[in-house]
């Protein structure tokens, strides 16, 4: 009766013991890092398309807060060009191979963005 209970109970700490850290993971927030950072997490079937589409997000993203915040500044063609400097500096932080493409996490940079984000 007592190797019964042993077994289970053995098995027990040993499972609870095994570590369940996992690498190669990206973070799954888009947002903002700090006032002058704003992220975003996309994927594309190359470096090149994810990138595309991070620019892509990150200018509805802009367009999306503008709306709800009632800003007269929502043409996205104005829009593209007014942030077409911290567009074209971004820089991918994280990569990470996925089936069928990739993964990263794209940030751009500058003074006082939130603000521009949000702007009336």
């Amino acid at each position: 009766m007592m190797k019964i209970i042993c077994f289970p109970l053995f098995l027990f700490f040993i499972l609870s013991c095994s570590s369940s850290t996992v690498t190669n993971k990206l973070p799954q927030s888009t947002g903002w890092i700090d006032n002058d950072t704003y992220m975003v997490r996309v994927s594309g079937d190359t470096e090149q398309k994810a990138v595309e589409n991070a620019k892509h997000r990150i200018l509805k993203d802009i367009v999306d807060v503008r709306i709800r915040n009632k800003s007269r500044y929502t043409d996205i063609v104005k829009i593209k060009e007014e942030f077409d400097l911290p567009l074209r500096r971004g820089s991918i932080t994280k990569k990470i191979m996925i089936p069928g493409g990739i993964d990263i996490i794209f940030q751009i940079r500058d003074t006082n963005l939130r603000n521009k984000f949000m702007k009336q």
